[in-house]
């Protein structure tokens, strides 16, 4: 009896390792530009994903407006999302939810408002009828710019706010196109380095509050927790190899790569930390009161409704 126990597990075996192994899971990742988005740039470049048997395919986009539509009709599975952006998606009936962090305020890279040099723009008043370049209207950066323009003293409705992408940023400013813009790592750093324009102030929330966040529809996470567990763990090593001073170049080389900056412009990238893989509810409530403040949603969301556990 137990050898032909044993002739079955042999068999058993041979037939195991003829058959394929299982084929990774497809995700298309939409993102937009920046330097917080580092855990897929990392994730792709050293291997995390494939390690987890995720087949990723990460694709820049010009605005979080553009991700949202992308995900309810499911032309991509992930993306990068500014909270703002799911909110306002949320009041909308679009069932989006956070999946996974980026980094949480204060960070090492704050984004910052970066006025025109000979601007002559010193302090908020000084915003009042100038044109100020946002990379998405609605989005993080704009709403944070508002923010503290508000509370400086100045009705932001006296300023002209207009969307310019990233990349289009310092020739914005060099052109005269824009008198200020508000962006974040890499290009304020690149911004300062070609005297383009100068740092006016930090656009950030409070502590602990979430930056960005990878979003998908809640009913792929239902469809699909394996590959959301697994999509959080590759985010997770990439953070963990990130956080390692050892390996700071390799990120850095990545960062640029997706942002396409070139190659001089390396030198000025500064890897972010307060790197956080987990998001919660808490760390999303700055933005539903400040949301409701400026007119961006008019419900009042439990924020860790927008939260899979």
């Amino acid at each position: 009896m137990s050898s032909v126990l044993a002739r079955i597990a042999v068999a058993l075996l041979v037939i195991a390792c003829a058959m394929p192994a299982s084929a990774a899971t497809k995700i298309k990742l939409l993102f937009t530009q920046g330097a917080n988005n580092l855990g897929a740039y990392v994730g792709k470049d050293q291997g995390f994903f494939e390690k987890h048997e995720l087949d990723v395919d990460v694709t820049p986009t010009p605005n979080g407006s553009l991700i949202s539509a992308s995900l309810v009709a499911d032309a991509a599975q992930i993306g990068t999302l500014t909270p703002s952006i799911l909110l306002q998606a949320d009041e909308q009936g679009l069932d989006l939810v956070a999946i996974a962090g980026m980094a949480t305020y204060p960070t090492n890279s704050p984004a910052a408002i970066m006025a025109r040099t000979g601007s002559g723009i010193k302090t908020a008043q000084d915003m009042i009828g100038r044109k100020v370049g946002v990379p998405g209207l609605g989005g993080a950066l704009d709403v944070l710019a508002r923010n503290w323009v508000k509370t400086n003293g100045v009705d932001y409705h006296k300023v002209n706010w207009v969307e310019v992408q990233f990349p289009q940023m310092i020739d914005g400013l060099k052109t005269g196109l824009v008198d200020a813009v508000v962006t974040a790592e890499p290009f304020n750093t690149r911004i300062k380095s070609i005297n383009a324009g100068y740092f006016l102030a930090e656009a950030e929330g409070p502590k602990g509050t979430a930056t960005l966040i990878y979003t998908a529809t809640r009913a792929w996470t239902k469809k699909n927790p394996e590959a959301l567990k697994e999509f959080r763990a590759a985010i997770e090593d990439a953070y963990t190899f990130a956080r390692n001073p050892a390996n700071a170049e390799s990120v850095k080389e990545s960062i640029a790569k997706y942002t396409k900056l070139p190659p001089a412009a390396m030198a000025t990238i500064v890897v972010p930390n307060s790197l956080e893989a987990r998001v919660t509810g808490p760390s999303l409530a700055f933005w539903v009161n400040v949301a409701r403040d400026q007119g961006m949603i008019k419900g009042n969301p439990d924020p860790n409704s927008l939260v899979v556990p």
